[in-house]
């Protein structure tokens, strides 16, 4: 099958797990065709391996240039039907494609699927993309599906249960986000939910077998965006409580974000320079470098008032796959990775004094780390790698209209 993948940004920063996605379905022999609404950042383009998605991906223009204009004009020559269909879908969502000239964006979506010959079309997320994807797919005449992540489940769903409805299948990244859904759905689209984790380059993040020494423990290490789910107060917090135990710990932040001030700030008020590290962005590429100079993974992501929060990150899974023990938050789907006391521990989310105690028991049990990096290692060869990933969401494509999804 001939799948158009409906994408916002790509590549970009912190998007390796769709680039991950993407690779698992071509090596799941899935014929796959990439649109993105936006192109990447200048500084993303001369990344290592990102040439490659650039050159293979088809950037949908503004609603109002004039390719937008003309394949809007081209549809209701060609198939009045369809252009309104494509119109009175788009407005009936009311999300940002019924807005300005964005409805124009999803007929130049539509006309270049229409050229490429695919015969379905997948959103890579619930939001926009969503409506953009079933907006292109009624003026086609094709099947839909989605993936449903985090914040555009949880936050900005739109009108989540009709994209549902009108879809072949939803996939989401948790069974923590599974429940959720299945609990919301009538059992008729309840059937169509099913779960696919994000996948990991299992090979690129492999523990040490060169017998090299182990990093120290000391070392704490986060790769993640700097953004105010990822629980930075209570993190920065716990490593004051730390260095006031008398523990020679440091910490060393990748990432770039929104909070990067107020966490340098923080960083300052609490005394942590000399302690806490922000190293800015990182390549993809290169996190496999990072992870491998940690001792401890330590992300307490929380939840927000407007309910926004994470799936499970994909740096937690890399870590795991690293071997390298963590530490994080029981919410959302993290604990179907990280498992308390098996592959990492596991503290109340907001609770800077929780995670200076299981920072300091895996400081101090030797035996304690070296099991969760097994398990660790374990589980993401068992639930993680792109290609068992990969498999599983090229069988929902698969699925013929009278399969279960179908219906």
């Amino acid at each position: 099958m001939k799948v158009a993948y409906v994408a916002n940004r790509f590549p970009r920063w912190g998007g390796g797990w769709v680039a991950n996605e993407v690779r698992g379905l071509i090596g799941a022999g899935v014929d796959l065709d990439i649109y993105s609404f936006k192109p990447p950042f200048a500084e993303v383009e001369g990344q290592e391996g990102v040439r490659e998605w650039i050159g293979r991906t088809t950037y949908v223009p503004r609603g109002s240039s004039k390719e937008c204009f003309a394949a809007a004009f081209s549809c209701l020559l060609r198939t009045p039907l369809g252009f309104f269909r494509g119109v009175s879908t788009a407005l009936r969502l009311g999300g940002r494609m019924a807005r300005g000239a964005h409805i124009l964006e999803v007929f130049f979506l539509a006309d270049r699927i229409r050229k490429s010959g695919a015969r379905h079309i997948h959103a890579q997320h619930a939001d926009y993309l969503a409506d953009a994807a079933l907006a292109a797919a009624a003026c086609l005449g094709l099947p839909f599906s989605l993936t449903g992540h985090a914040n555009d489940l949880y936050t900005n769903p739109g009108r989540l249960k009709e994209k549902i409805h009108a879809a072949r299948f939803i996939a989401t990244c948790t069974g923590f986000n599974e429940k959720y859904l299945k609990g919301m759905l009538d059992p008729i689209d309840a059937v169509k939910v099913a779960r696919v984790y994000h996948g990991v380059d299992l090979a690129r993040f492999a523990p040490r077998a060169d017998g090299s020494a182990e990093p120290p423990a000391e070392r704490l290490v986060t790769v993640t965006r700097l953004k105010e789910k990822k629980g930075f107060p209570w993190l920065l917090g716990a490593m004051a409580l730390l260095a006031g135990r008398g523990r020679d710990v440091t910490l060393d932040i990748y990432g770039d974000g929104d909070r990067k001030d107020a966490i340098a700030l923080l960083v300052k008020e609490l005394g942590l320079q000399d302690r806490v590290y922000l190293r800015g962005a990182i390549e993809h590429e290169k996190i496999p470098q990072a992870l491998a100079g940690a001792g401890l993974f330590v992300l307490p992501c929380v939840v927000l008032p407007n309910q926004d929060r994470d799936g499970i990150p994909n740096t937690i899974i890399e870590a795991l796959a690293a071997g390298v023990p963590v530490v994080s938050t029981a919410i959302s789907g993290i604990p179907e990775a990280v498992r308390d006391g098996e592959s990492g521990l596991l503290v109340p989310e907001r609770d800077a004094e929780a995670l200076a105690n299981a920072v300091d028991r895996m400081l101090s049990d030797e035996k304690l780390r070296a099991r969760c990096a097994a398990a660790g290692r374990r589980i993401a060869e068992e639930n993680f790698s792109i290609e068992a990933t990969g498999r599983a969401l090229a069988g929902l494509f698969r699925r013929g209209p009278d399969s279960p999804a179908g219906r």
